[in-house]
């Protein structure tokens, strides 16, 4: 097979070149049509080089990857102008990983950051948040980091500076510890994905907001004033304000925003704006203020109480019952034999946080979980050593990342943070859900979140093994998984609906791929059958009994053979008619 090495112009990506293998023979007539993939046009040279579209499950047609890593290539290119309908076909061929960039070296695209969900965290920098901090930075390549702020909770303050303080650990953990680590592997991270942000850019995201006392929002601060400025900038992008600790520098805020425009006609479109700009996932409520300031004052906000998700990630406590974190099948993820190696390890990795590994926070006296003489004393009751300990703060950014089925837009969809409710629609207040239906058809407590742990974890030990591993070639990098009959598909009551989906991995591994349906993300209430025919193809049967305009929601799921077997999705939900 020869390769044309082609330029794609006027394509709306940061890297312009591209590198394909083109078989030499093959006509337009040969390319499949049926599955929604190819478009009926094609460029002036497409016969000649006998373009053949990347289908999983059809043997004759196969398009292959050849990841070019040196830029000596770009001196000497064959042009080929394609239409406009075929550029819609090499996006999607570039979004699965089947057109490999030739720049950067490491790993392909790079993400633009308009394109990318837009975030901000607030903290009160306590054990559990150090380690979903950790975890975090490991996916700011996914994610628009804008502010990560300090704020105080009902648990930590910092007074005001007479001397009276509760349990606050300061406002230079972040950027003397955390930061200055994650600049020493920041070198290791680029080479797997040239989207992470540099040291220098996070660090400039930190800011100090309200810490004076529990809820505290009596006046503008650092923090406070960049939330206000990213709420009224011109980004039409929703700004997903993280509350790790208290609400109240998002209060803060908010309340600045409503003084500013009191006396404006502009108020109502402001607040209406806002309104729709701005969400809160909440870590629980760490003090009043939602509930004094910015449910009554900013209703139509909507804001996501997701504390249920500590069932998961909260504080893993020895109850009597010793480490019993997660679903039976998923319990080596929560040990120290697993943690230990895997995650608290390397220069960045040694700063998380596990039972009894010797470490604390500094000004927190209760933070006694890593001292093996007085941890028996504390509130809770250790655990083996490295034994998972607490990332509560994982609720808050864990729907957020990328798996192919995140829709932060829609909370009642599933994916790695769970589903949620809506509690009240003024205030707009959602919760997650109390329990999903497991694989044995039982409804199960907790199931919303505890079905992907060890696509979560074997995530997290994948990244962090790439902050010590200086080759793209020797680590693992996560398979693109898409559905091409597309998001949505209808179909009568009887009918047989067919599947196909195209799965990619970058590391070229053997990618396992299943097909299931998320009962609770449908409106039809039963369970249907859904029967593979390998090749990544399956199909269902609509229900008899099935309603008009009820809808089943069939997942589409790829997991590699690397190391720590990584995990993607895409969803179709089929449309009764």
């Amino acid at each position: 097979m020869q390769v044309r090495r082609i330029r794609l112009h006027n394509l709306a990506h940061p890297l312009n070149t591209l590198v394909v293998k083109l078989p030499l023979c093959g006509t337009k007539s040969e390319l499949p049509r049926d599955l929604g993939l190819l478009p009926k046009v094609w460029g002036p040279h497409d016969a000649s080089a006998g373009i053949m579209a990347y289908v999983n499950y059809i043997k004759t047609f196969t398009l292959g990857i050849s990841t070019i890593h040196t830029p000596s290539f770009l001196t000497s290119l064959d042009w080929i102008n394609f239409s406009p309908d075929m550029w819609s076909t090499v996006r999607r061929l570039l979004m699965l990983g089947l057109i490999a960039s030739t720049l950067p070296a490491a790993s392909g695209d790079v993400t633009n950051k308009s394109t990318k969900l837009r975030t901000v965290i607030t903290t009160d920098m306590e054990q559990d948040d150090l380690a979903s901090l950790i975890r975090y930075l490991l996916y700011t390549n996914e994610l628009d980091t804008q502010g990560i702020i300090y704020t105080s909770s009902v648990y930590h303050w910092a007074g005001n500076g007479n001397g009276t303080s509760l349990r606050w650990t300061g406002t230079r953990t972040i950027e003397d510890n955390v930061l200055k680590a994650y600049a020493e592997v920041y070198p290791n991270l680029r080479r797997h994905d040239p989207s992470y942000p540099t040291p220098k850019e996070l660090l400039s995201t930190v800011k100090i907001g309200n810490i004076d006392f529990e809820g505290e929002m009596d006046h503008d601060t650092d923090g406070s004033d960049l939330i206000q400025a990213l709420l009224l900038d011109d980004d039409p992008r929703t700004l997903y304000l993280q509350a790790w600790g208290g609400t109240n520098t998002i209060a803060r805020a908010l309340k600045s925003i409503e003084e500013r425009y009191s006396d404006s006609r502009k108020r109502a479109r402001t607040k209406e704006t806002i309104s729709r700009k701005a969400v809160i996932m909440a870590s629980g409520f760490q003090d009043t203020t939602y509930v004094d300031y910015i449910a009554p004052h900013w209703p139509q906000i909507r804001v996501e109480e997701i504390s249920a998700g500590y069932d998961t990630w909260g504080f893993n406590c020895n109850k009597g019952q010793g480490n019993v974190r997660g679903l039976p099948d998923d319990h080596l993820y929560f040990t120290g034999d697993w943690i230990k190696p895997n995650i608290e390890m390397g220069p960045y990795g040694k700063l998380y946080r596990a039972w009894l590994d010797g470490q604390s926070m500094p000004g927190d006296p209760l933070d006694i979980f890593g001292n093996a003489t007085t941890a028996a004393s504390g509130w809770c009751k250790p655990l083996g050593s490295y034994d998972f300990l607490s990332e509560g703060d994982n609720v808050a950014f864990n729907p957020l990342l990328t798996t192919g089925i995140q829709d932060p837009t829609n909370p009642n969809l599933g994916g790695w943070g769970g589903r949620a409710k809506q509690n009240t629609s003024s205030p707009d207040l959602w919760v997650m859900v109390d329990s999903e239906t497991d694989q044995n058809g039982t409804k199960t407590d907790g199931y919303t979140t505890n079905r992907w742990i060890a696509a979560v974890q074997n995530d997290f030990a994948a990244r962090m093994q790439w902050t010590v591993t200086p080759q793209y070639r020797n680590g693992n990098h996560a398979p693109s998984v898409h559905i091409l009959n597309g998001s949505t598909v209808k179909g009568r009551p009887g009918m047989t609906v067919t599947l196909a989906g195209a799965v990619h991995d970058p590391d070229d591994d053997k990618v396992n791929s299943s097909w299931w349906q998320y009962v609770e993300e449908g409106t039809y209430p039963g369970a249907v059958a859904v029967t593979e025919h390998g090749r990544n193809q399956a199909s269902v049967v609509i229900p008899a009994n099935a309603e008009p305009g009820q809808t089943i929601s069939i997942i589409l799921q790829g997991t590699d053979d690397g190391h720590f077997p990584l995990t993607r999705y895409d969803r179709v939900l089929i449309q009764v008619m």
